[in-house]
């Protein structure tokens, strides 16, 4: 069984470092569904002005279960106010809410 508080602290305790507020960045937490890892990929995107785009991975969770993600993400949310964007999740829907994953 997966501890979903212990992937959700991986994930921000790898972000903490690399999130350091600078003027002209974006910040973004990229979660990308890896149909052929059969897991979900966090990644950490930067994008400042007048310089190549980042992508740092963060943690992988090795399930496909889209409970457990969703569990991991509410956790994530309530540690960091950063914007998170859903890559390769085509038309699927949270357990929970029934929303579209976007």
């Amino acid at each position: 069984m997966i501890d979903t508080r212990k992937e959700a602290q991986i994930v921000v305790e790898r972000l903490d470092p690399l999130f350091t507020a600078q003027w002209h960045c974006r910040y973004r937490i990229d979660v990308v569904y890896n149909q052929f890892g059969h897991g979900f990929n966090f990644f950490l995107d930067i994008r400042r002005k007048n310089h190549r785009e980042r992508s740092i991975p963060l943690h992988t969770v090795r399930s496909t279960d889209l409970e457990i993600l969703e569990n991991v993400i509410d956790q994530v949310k309530q540690q960091t106010d950063l914007t998170l964007n859903f890559v390769d999740f085509g038309k699927v829907r949270w357990p929970r809410s029934q929303r579209w994953i976007r």
